[in-house]
């Protein structure tokens, strides 16, 4: 019995390391140069880093401006500088982990899917009927005509001024993220899409 059950976990080791071979279609250095090909022209300075190992590749992205992102954040603009294609055939089984200079993969805060839904009615409920944190942001980009910078440090500033914590603001901002709101003006136009901004974005979209 012992033996049969230790030919049956040796052949699952050996189809599990052919079906990650047969899945690899790129080494770790072109891999790594694609992806700052990609990456490069938005965050120069980034620094990537490809690994294999125990049947896993796994992605570094170091970048400065990571500081004040979200590690979903970072994901998300990263993903969209890599064409589709290329990431289904390369990229779809890795893992990635986004990183600001000086910070491990232990200390990246995630919310799950389920949590950000458990919350998401209540939290809009606040912001929506709650707060003036809509018309504040909108004045800021209609009236202030400040530029958005891919944060959100003006949403930050208003939800501080409401006196919301930091570990509020972080549940917050993933139900933001969940609904396409990644930076300030996002969430004008694709959350909050009542807002005049939205309006005038979508206005001259049209044009």
């Amino acid at each position: 019995m012992t033996k049969t059950r230790t030919i049956l976990t040796i052949l699952i080791l050996l189809i599990t390391k052919l079906t990650y071979s047969q899945a690899i279609t790129m080494t770790e250095k072109q891999l790594t140069d694609s992806l700052y090909n990609f990456i490069r022209p938005s965050y120069p300075e980034i620094k990537i880093n490809v690994i294999d190992t125990n049947g896993e590749r796994q992605i570094f992205f170091e970048e400065d401006k990571f500081k004040v992102l979200f590690p979903r954040q970072r994901y998300h603009y990263l993903i969209h500088k890599i064409p589709s294609d290329f990431f289904t055939e390369n990229l779809e089984n890795t893992t990635w982990f986004e990183l600001a200079p000086g910070e491990k993969v232990e200390d990246l805060d995630y919310h799950d899917d389920e949590t950000i839904e458990s919350i998401s009615e209540i939290i809009m409920n606040i912001i929506e009927n709650k707060t003036n944190f809509i018309n504040k942001l909108d004045s800021s980009f209609t009236e202030s005509k400040v530029e958005c910078f891919g944060d959100f440090r003006y949403s930050k500033e208003i939800l501080t001024e409401f006196r919301f914590t930091e570990k509020e603001q972080f549940d917050i901002f993933h139900v933001f993220m969940n609904q396409g709101g990644y930076c300030d003006c996002e969430l004008l136009y694709n959350v909050f899409k009542e807002s005049e901004y939205a309006k005038e974005y979508w206005k001259n979209r049209n044009k």
